[in-house]
């Protein structure tokens, strides 16, 4: 069982994703109401209440909880609609939602069983429910209730700050049984990256032999900002591939002395152009100013580059060239306060942090769950960031 949870900041937004899913044209794509503690569904009563417990906490931006619970394709036999309610009940007593609004709904729009549960974080008494380590409680209820269900067991990743999948990843997992290619590529780097004294030519040495090739975003005096990386025909950022991946955390955990290792990062470049220019030049892109020269050559950018799906329409608001192409460590969008999904309906949905960071899956990479920021933790870096600006301009 997977879980895919979002903290945002539209109760109405979210509860109209679900809503709308009830009045599908196809009856066998319909979802049903499978349970809720409102009044009614009609909307603005809804509104009303949830409104009147919002009163109780008016600071709280982020006071949604819009999780979806994922099953595989063969046990869609054996999940009645009691069972799908005495798991979603168990989940949402496990992460604390014991005295909260709540609604629960199945879906049926998808290749795989999955239900939503959609809640206040504040409760009757004023209470907020806390999403500190959302990942770590909602991995040890996933597990018990597989045990207790008889459920697909999904083995941990330990920990491994690994981007989500998208909706189109998730469900064709769920239909094939087969890893997506950034799953893949994933697996390979983190096999790599656990040698031990691992240097940025073994690095690049090992990248190349399991066939990837990596695009250094290198300034001019050899300084390294970001990285993107190849394997196949697919190429993805570090940032967008996970936290692990990104230059600044890799940089960390490997030998690396920005003098001694520069011709090794430039030569791996050139030899990455020469493969891959025709991937580059498909994104498009222009080269963005403070580039080193050649930098961008064979059409190679890193604007785009890093989103396997970056043809589909973006939310409006979202600027993926608002930073240095390729610079992962000048601050990404994944940590703004916007509120975005990348849900095929995300008209409606007002529901994400933007930040879409999961851990688990089925051995060589299967499902992935979201690893939810504090609230705390993101204002205080929007605070941090406007004080600095501040200080900046004077």
């Amino acid at each position: 069982m997977i879980a895919d949870q979002k903290i945002g900041k539209s109760f109405m937004s979210a509860l109209g994703y679900n809503l709308k899913k009830n009045d599908h044209p196809n009856p066998k794509k319909r979802a049903e109401l499978l349970d809720s503690n409102f009044i009614s569904l009609d909307a603005k009563q809804i509104e009303a209440e949830v409104e009147l417990i919002r009163q109780l906490r008016p600071n709280l931006n982020r006071y949604v909880y819009h999780t979806s619970l994922n099953f595989t394709k063969e046990e869609e036999a054996s999940l009645t609609n009691e069972k799908l309610l005495a798991i979603a009940h168990e989940y949402l007593n496990g992460m604390g939602f014991t005295d909260n609004q709540y609604l629960i709904f199945r879906h049926y729009d998808a290749d795989h069983p999955h239900i939503h549960l959609l809640a206040n974080r504040i409760t009757f008494d004023g209470d907020v429910i806390s999403d500190s380590n959302n990942y770590k409680r909602s991995e040890a209820i996933l597990r018990k209730l597989e045990k207790q269900y008889y459920l697909t067991a999904v083995i941990s990743s330990n920990q491994a700050a690994q981007k989500a999948a998208s909706k189109d990843e998730l469900e064709m997992v769920v239909r094939t049984g087969k890893p997506s290619q950034k799953m893949v590529l994933q697996e390979l780097l983190k096999n790599i990256c656990r040698q031990s004294n691992l240097t940025v030519p073994a690095l690049i040495k090992a990248g190349e032999h399991a066939g990837i090739h990596f695009l250094f975003n290198q300034a001019v005096n050899g300084r390294v900002s970001g990285v993107t990386y190849f394997h196949d025909d697919f190429k993805i950022k570090g940032q967008a591939l996970g936290r692990q991946f990104k230059w600044t955390e890799l940089a960390k955990e490997i030998n690396y002395e920005q003098v001694r290792d520069s011709k090794a990062i430039s030569e791996a470049n050139s030899r990455t152009r020469a493969i891959y220019g025709h991937l580059g030049a498909a994104a498009g892109t222009a080269e963005p100013s403070g580039r080193s020269a050649g930098e961008g050559s064979a059409g190679l950018t890193e604007s785009h580059i890093g989103d396997p799906f970056h043809d589909r329409e973006q939310p409006a608001g979202i600027d993926r060239n608002a930073t240095a192409a390729g610079a992962d460590d000048a601050g990404d969008y994944q940590n703004s306060d916007r509120t975005w999904t990348t849900d095929q309906n995300a008209d409606l949905l007002d529901i994400g942090t933007g930040s879409h960071q999961h851990h688990n899956y089925f051995d060589f990479g299967g499902f992935e769950i979201s690893d939810d920021v504090d609230d705390e933790a993101i204002h205080g870096r929007n605070r941090h960031r406007k004080k600095q600006a501040r200080t900046n301009r004077r």
